[in-house]
């Protein structure tokens, strides 16, 4: 079973980078507790930009666009809150690509995820990109993994100040969204690179048992997560869970779009799948950013034979083999608006 491992901040082996998840992932047990800490009418949650520079700009469009359809429908005041839960970070490669994302960003809300958490340390603890990746992923691709982390962590080792906006930046936040609470997190609500939110997880009963009885606890009527590179939903009794995949990335085969999560009392009119409870739509959009363009800025970063071009172009230029049907697991339907 996929797990996080609690370690100590010493230096590790190297067998195990990419494979645990140091103590300082660990989730308050109270973090999503009590009031929540905004309030917006439409909320957004970004998870997995992966460094996609075309990615980021699509979410500017997208909520440009969200605020023009508010106007014609004469709600033109709406709260719009927008929260990128992690992973922000990953085929930027360069400092100034980096810089250049969490600027473009900074305007959002940030939370961490585990690229982010291993990017801002001084120097490495040895759990490499802080995936945790279960057994299931083999050991090249965590390598790879490892790899590309290391690459983007070299290049801001020397660069303080770019490093500085992560320092502090949260593992969590909760959004009353007309009324109803809603949790966010990168992994899952204990860690920070957890995988208990994968698809594989949420499938079994006795997770679905304890994750519903987590919601009901903290009064969250939804959780939004992101980390496994794969979509999944679920409607549980106490609340809906969705992980929105990437947004950077392609989800589904043949497609070349990424996911967010949409949460909100109206429907979005391109949801590719979503669920309803007590009107509140819960929904994952698609992020059409510049495919073409994307495509010539990784293969520029990322030549043939690089640990990045090895494990994500064949995703990037055809989706993973991957459908829709199977990231919904139970109360999420697809949509055909």
């Amino acid at each position: 079973m996929p797990c996080c491992n609690p370690i100590t901040s010493a230096p590790l082996q190297n067998d195990i980078a990419g494979r645990v998840c140091p103590t300082d992932y660990h989730i308050d047990d109270q973090a999503f507790s009590g009031e929540a800490e905004h309030v917006c009418d439409v909320l957004y949650v970004v998870g997995g930009l992966y460094g996609n520079p075309f990615a980021l700009e699509a979410i500017d469009q997208l909520i440009a666009d969200e605020r023009a359809r508010a106007a014609e429908a004469g709600t033109a005041d709406i709260e719009i809150a927008t929260v990128f839960n992690g992973d922000m970070h990953w085929f930027d490669k360069t400092a100034e690509n980096f810089a250049s994302i969490e600027k473009a960003a900074a305007k959002y809300t940030l939370l961490i995820g585990n690229v982010e958490a291993e990017l801002r340390r001084e120097s490495p603890i040895g759990v490499g990109c802080g995936c945790a990746y279960p057994a299931c992923v083999d050991d090249e691709t965590v390598a790879r993994s490892n790899k590309i982390h290391s690459m983007l962590f070299d290049e801001l080792s020397d660069r303080p100040e770019l490093k500085q906006p992560l320092e502090g930046r949260p593992s969590t936040t909760t959004v009353a969204v007309a009324g109803r609470k809603v949790g966010i997190t990168h992994g899952d609500e204990h860690m920070v690179g957890g995988w208990n939110c994968s698809r594989e997880e949420l499938s079994e009963p006795e997770r679905q048992r304890k994750l519903d009885a987590f919601l009901a606890e903290n009064d969250l009527d939804a959780l939004a997560t992101t980390h496994t590179c794969s979509a999944a939903a679920i409607a549980l009794d106490h609340g809906l869970v969705i992980n929105n995949g990437a947004a950077g990335l392609p989800n589904f085969a043949g497609q070349h779009f990424g996911l967010v999560i949409r949460i909100a009392e109206t429907p979005y009119p391109d949801a590719l799948f979503g669920a309803q409870r007590d009107g509140l739509f819960v929904e994952a959009v698609p992020l059409r950013y510049d495919q073409d363009s994307f495509v010539k800025w990784f293969d520029k970063l990322w030549p043939e034979g690089s640990p990045a071009e090895i494990s994500y172009r064949r995703r990037i230029v055809s989706g993973p083999a991957d459908c829709v049907e199977k990231a919904l697991l139970g109360g999420f339907k697809q949509l055909k608006r």
